[in-house]
């Protein structure tokens, strides 16, 4: 009886996925059908208004391959040919609005490429829609799409950094953020302003998010709350600006009150000073320990810390001063290390309410870098990193803004 009845569920679950698939075959057929129907009426409309006005011969139908999110469509479409002048023109394509690959299909490449390889992209497209894409067309679909995201940050930095103009803040202004800069290496194929990692060249990413605070999720995990990041391969100056004219639209003012932490790079002291000035900062806490133990004996470590964390950053500074290296190398070790914390000085200051760590920003560079773009094999070019990041960026942080609402 127990083998009749799982008999009887497999069975019902077979004539319920035979079902399924064919209704699902069924409405796609229809949908191919209407899209095509409407394409080749907008051509067809658009057509003949181009041959009433004139300036155009009509050289007959021919049938041009769509991409759309249900697969490709082969469309009747006019070909149209300018008076005096090579080449043929097509009204579908050309005044309608419509590319070889539509809006809704371009939005596919995208979601499916900003998340895994052009060539896993490729092999989910093609299984959950039947969207018949090259790797190479997915990458030039994710290549103009970063560039349009691009192109609307940068405008966004002319407008504040060139014309002087205070864009309108999308959220609510904010009267405090907490903002975290690091940088992560990736494989790059460059040639200039790289930098060489056990022998391979690398380029360096750029990060930057800035939170309002966070919030418990679970017994061990927090949340950050109203979260906005960016990252970019770029000259410290260029990020910092468009970020901050993005920072800008998200309710981070003049006015607002910024704790700037950051590892201690002298690039992000700079961004510290200029891009978020009146800014308290804070040097990472972890990073200033590691250093230590980089250079100290474990007593000397003892007496440093106890020092940093007394609030007494000036005394454990000459502490340091006073001590004598081992040999030469050691000497110099301890002079940078010196030097690292003159510079870093007024970022000693773990008494204050506040984090004390980056941990935020160094979680982001594992999402938004490093489970995309550090995987075996992988190499990127400038701009084509950029551009992916762009879209990357973007779609986190919508789903932040999501998750914000839905909360």
């Amino acid at each position: 009886m127990a083998h009749s009845g799982q008999e009887k569920i497999h069975n019902g679950n077979e004539e319920f996925n035979e079902f399924e698939e064919v209704l699902v075959r069924r409405h796609l057929e229809a949908m191919r059908g209407e899209l095509i129907g409407k394409l080749e009426e907008m051509d067809r409309r658009k057509a003949e208004e181009l041959l009433r006005e004139g300036g155009y011969i009509d050289k007959g139908y021919v049938r041009r391959k769509v991409q759309t999110s249900v697969g490709p469509l082969w469309v009747r479409v006019k070909r149209l040919k300018r008076k005096n002048m090579r080449g043929s023109e097509y009204a579908l394509f050309r005044v309608c609005g419509v590319s070889r690959v539509s809006e809704r299909a371009q939005r596919n490449c995208v979601q499916a490429a900003i998340g895994q390889s052009y060539g896993a992209s490729q092999e989910t497209l093609k299984q959950l829609s039947g969207m018949e894409m090259s790797r190479m067309g997915i990458w030039k679909v994710v290549q103009e799409c970063g560039r349009k995201e691009r192109d609307r940050v940068e405008e966004q930095r002319r407008k504040v950094f060139e014309r002087g103009e205070i864009p309108l803040s999308q959220k609510p202004k904010k009267k405090a953020v907490v903002v975290q800069i690091d940088g992560t290496l990736v494989a790059t194929r460059e040639t200039t302003n790289i930098e060489e990692f056990r022998g391979k060249r690398r380029m360096e990413v750029k990060l930057g998010v800035a939170f309002s605070g966070t919030k418990a999720v679970s017994k061990t995990r927090r949340a950050t709350v109203d979260r906005t990041l960016f990252g970019e391969v770029a000259a410290a100056e260029e990020f910092g600006e468009r970020w901050y004219g993005e920072c800008l639209r998200q309710g981070i003012d003049p006015e607002t009150r910024v704790q700037v932490i950051g590892d201690g790079a002298a690039w992000i002291r700079n961004l510290q000073r200029t891009i978020f000035p009146g800014s308290r900062y804070t040097l990472d806490a972890y990073h200033l320990q590691k250093a230590a133990r980089e250079v100290l004996t474990q007593r000397q470590y003892d007496n440093f810390r106890s020092l940093v964390f007394r609030n007494q950053a000036p005394e454990a500074l000459r502490y340091v001063r006073t001590l004598q290296g081992s040999d030469r190398q050691h000497r110099e070790e301890l002079e940078n290390f010196s030097a690292y914390l003159e510079r870093n000085l007024d970022g000693i200051n773990y008494h204050m309410k506040g984090p004390i760590g980056s941990g935020v920003v160094e979680k982001i560079a594992d999402i938004v870098v490093g489970r995309r773009m550090k995987h075996r094999g992988m190499s990127w070019s400038r701009q084509g990193a950029n551009n992916l990041l762009a879209l990357r960026v973007h779609a986190l942080n919508q789903a932040s803004d999501r998750r914000a609402l839905e909360s």
